[in-house]
């Protein structure tokens, strides 16, 4: 490889590193059914990740999150059973990751069919900002698990196959 060759390959490594966007997120799923007999539960596993390069090294990400779903066709929810908040613990320079494991289908008839959440961000200084995706006062992302396949096991917990990617939509609650 030339001397020429060489910068040029590195000039152009450089572009495309530092091209993404401030703030991508990826959200994606595997459910199960706990059963391969008679219906009892269902679970979800739910991996969200979080990138933003601009952020300064030595911030901290916390997912807030709760489950949007329906107790019956027309009683529905949006953030079941209560919010609830987990570190999203750093898994690469400037990305962040939490997994979120729940029963989303009971035989009591409470289906969740999504997650909502929130990221909460902890500046190295002790600022604090939430990534929701717009500017409304109780906005937030949702990410539809509903069309993820549901494979049975008769093993509690052990989830099949690769996971879904879901999309991410954002909802505006003023």
């Amino acid at each position: 490889m030339s001397r020429l060759s060489r910068h040029a390959l590195v000039l152009a490594l450089l572009l495309t590193s530092t091209s993404a966007l401030a703030g991508d997120q990826w959200v994606k799923a595997r459910t199960v059914l706990n059963t391969c007999g008679y219906f009892s539960t269902s679970q979800a596993e739910i991996t969200l990740t979080y990138r933003n390069q601009d952020l300064p090294w030595g911030t901290s990400v916390f997912l807030i999150y709760g489950f949007g779903g329906s107790t019956s066709p027309t009683t529905t929810f949006d953030w079941a059973p209560q919010p609830t908040t987990v570190e999203a613990p750093a898994v690469a320079g400037w990305h962040w990751e939490a997994t979120v494991v729940s029963v989303i289908r009971a035989r009591s008839s409470t289906q969740y069919n999504n997650i909502n959440y929130v990221w909460k961000v902890v500046l190295p200084d002790g600022n604090v900002f939430y990534e929701k995706g717009n500017s409304s006062t109780y906005g937030y992302y949702s990410a539809d698990f509903s069309h993820v396949p549901m494979p049975c096991t008769n093993v509690t917990g052990q989830f099949i196959g690769t996971p879904t990617p879901l999309a991410i939509t954002t909802v505006v609650k003023n």
